[in-house]
């Protein structure tokens, strides 16, 4: 049996010919693999930042790494000179093979404003006496306003209580591809069966499911099994229940059984006070007058966090202080809320070497339909535009013909190393 140490260099070097060897000697030369068992691989970085920066950008990569070299696909664990303690168990519980619970997303670090804190204080509820009220309690708000981290806060408080409990955490966005493949392979009833046996279901992004008649149809169906039991079911979303458009009525009754709470967008105090907070937890400091412009520049938290990132990173890489005009110039033409449908076509059409009016024709070869169906994918995926007006734009499309080609490319995404890659480097150059 190879060593750790062995695996890990054969790992980094995959990583090396995919990220590129600038990459992986800036974020891995420091690294070490110290645990390596089927279900867990603890990985040693030099401190929090590096942790945090891995996580975000790479941990698909290296989990697909894993899975390459050792046959099995372990949670990827982060350690530094001064882990943060779990309370002696393991909080992060896999849903079958759809997901798995953020450790680090807790009560405790979440930051609570005026405007959220009535959704703070229902969750804890919950997480406290799971089942009693609040039966599904629906947590919905705008991208990046706290929602998911109160779904994982709800499981990871649960779990502290109480070690023993069925605890799931579902990605709706998987959904779909995972019941397909269960169906093929004569396994949805096991599947069915271990989320019907949850005592604690934490279903996010439910608006995913938008027109998936069949995967709702089984939700439904979990969630009268669930429900009739008196286990507890959460679920977030970036709309009520009834503007989610295509969901079935038996689906929107069920969720709209118990409690519909919003997470309103906090006001600049809030938002300074959770990016200070998101610089803290990732062990670097920043000037109040950076963090007033980040908060200032938009109202999206998901873009703001992604700039303190980016920030941190270069300063760190070039040796200087962060200060406003770096901010500046890390912002620039990365302004949030102005990614239009024209955008992702361009970029796209850049990246695979085609022409824009080969995304926008009929054309059927490979090399015109691949990045045609991507471009629709991220054009879903990344703006908040009606499968409508998308299919308006790539010259007048069928709705149904964007529905397809964003299951495809999903699909694809399981299955292809290239397909991912792909998907990655064009999500990291449009946002």
């Amino acid at each position: 049996m190879q060593k750790k140490n062995e695996i890990w260099e054969h790992i980094t070097r995959t990583l090396e010919s995919k990220l590129g060897k600038s990459q992986v000697r800036t974020w891995f030369s420091d690294t070490k693999l110290t645990k390596l068992e089927p279900n867990l691989a603890v990985i040693e970085v030099s401190n929090k930042f590096v942790a945090a920066w891995l996580r975000e950008k790479y941990i698909t990569e290296i989990e697909r790494s894993f899975k390459k070299e050792t046959q099995f696909l372990p949670k990827i664990h982060f350690t530094y000179s001064k882990p943060a303690e779990t309370g002696g168990f393991e909080l992060n519980r896999q849903a079958g093979d759809l997901s798995r619970l953020d450790s680090g997303a807790t009560f405790a670090n979440f930051i609570t404003s005026k405007a959220n804190r009535f959704a703070h204080s229902c969750a804890l509820k919950v997480a406290t006496h799971p089942g009693t009220e609040y039966n599904p309690l629906f947590l919905f708000s705008e991208q990046s306003l706290g929602k998911t981290h109160l779904l994982h806060a709800v499981g990871n408080h649960a779990l502290h209580k109480d070690p023993s409990l069925n605890v799931r955490y579902v990605r709706s966005e998987q959904i779909p591809t995972k019941f397909s493949l269960a169906r093929r392979e004569n396994r949805m009833d096991e599947i069915c069966e271990d989320l019907k046996n949850a005592d604690l279901l934490l279903l996010d992004d439910i608006h995913r499911l938008e027109d998936r008649e069949k995967s709702q149809k089984e939700l439904a169906s979990i969630f009268d099994v669930i429900h009739g039991r008196r286990r507890q079911i959460v679920v977030a979303s970036k709309k009520p229940p009834g503007l989610i458009q295509g969901l079935i009525r038996s689906l929107r009754s069920r969720l709209e059984w118990g409690l519909i709470v919003e997470l309103p967008p906090g006001d600049q105090k809030a938002k300074m006070k959770i990016l200070r907070e998101k610089a803290r937890v990732q062990n670097f400091s920043i000037p109040e007058d950076v963090l007033f412009f980040l908060a200032n520049s938009t109202n999206d938290l998901k873009h703001a966090t992604h700039a303190l990132i980016s920030l941190a990173s270069y300063a760190s890489l070039s040796q200087r202080e962060i200060n406003i005009s770096m901010a500046r110039s890390i912002l620039k033409n990365r302004q949030p809320g102005t990614l239009e449908l024209q955008d992702i076509q361009k970029r796209t059409a850049d990246y695979f070497n085609v022409l824009v009016s080969d995304l926008l024709s009929g054309k059927k070869t490979r090399r015109f339909s691949y990045p045609r169906q991507v471009a629709m994918y991220l054009s879903k995926r990344l703006t908040n535009f009606s499968l409508k007006e998308i299919g308006k734009a790539f010259g007048n499309k069928d709705h149904s013909t964007i529905i397809y080609a964003v299951n495809h490319v999903e699909k694809l995404k399981e299955s292809s190393e290239d397909v991912l890659n792909d998907i990655q480097k064009l999500q990291s150059l449009l946002l």
